[in-house]
């Protein structure tokens, strides 16, 4: 008897460890009523419209500007998102870096500073400076061009600052950049 109190026991606490192990793990996600209604309303205050962006790259050792559309809403972090992601993938097309990019989330702070996370360190070890911090730049200009009204950029690479044994990336970017020289 003593047995099979034991085994029911184990079979009882094992079974709510695996749940337990489960809902830590993201397996099982528990939410409140209210969470639906909260994300319906938040996708019914999102508006979207096509609009028409200017992409700069720096590529021949000149300016390179393309047009294209991207969707713009009313939630600028988002906006910008698409911005971003339209100007990697040209820089794919292009053939200007070696592996592709995407940035996986943008977050801006009330006091306007710009959080990117990418999936990827852009940069190969063997780039040159001049061409990683023309990379930069690129985006940078990119941004301002667009008439986005933003302070500084933080860049991250899977939400952790951005490694690279030549240019900083452990504190913000001016929006403004770090060129000297007229376009």
């Amino acid at each position: 008897m003593k047995k099979i109190n034991y085994f029911i026991f184990s079979l009882i606490f094992f079974v709510i460890g695996a749940l337990f192990l489960a809902y830590n793990q993201g397996f099982i996600i528990i939410r409140s009523s209210s969470y639906k209604t909260e994300t319906k309303n938040a996708a019914h205050n999102v508006r979207a419209h096509k609009k028409r962006v200017k992409l700069i790259f720096w590529h021949n050792k000149k300016w390179n500007t393309e047009h294209v559309d991207i969707l713009q809403t009313n939630d600028d972090a988002q906006t910008i998102q698409h911005l971003i992601n339209a100007w990697l993938n040209l820089l794919d097309e292009e053939n200007i870096m070696n592996k592709k990019v995407t940035l996986q989330s943008a977050l801006l702070t009330p006091n306007r500073q710009l959080y990117l996370s990418f999936d990827r360190n852009p940069f190969d070890e063997q780039n040159q400076t001049y061409k990683k911090w023309m990379w930069t730049e690129s985006l940078l200009k990119t941004i301002r061009e667009n008439s986005i009204s933003l302070q500084n950029i933080r860049f991250l690479v899977h939400h952790q600052a951005m490694q690279d044994n030549h240019l900083d990336f452990s504190n913000s970017w001016p929006i403004s950049g770090f060129l000297c020289i007229k376009d």
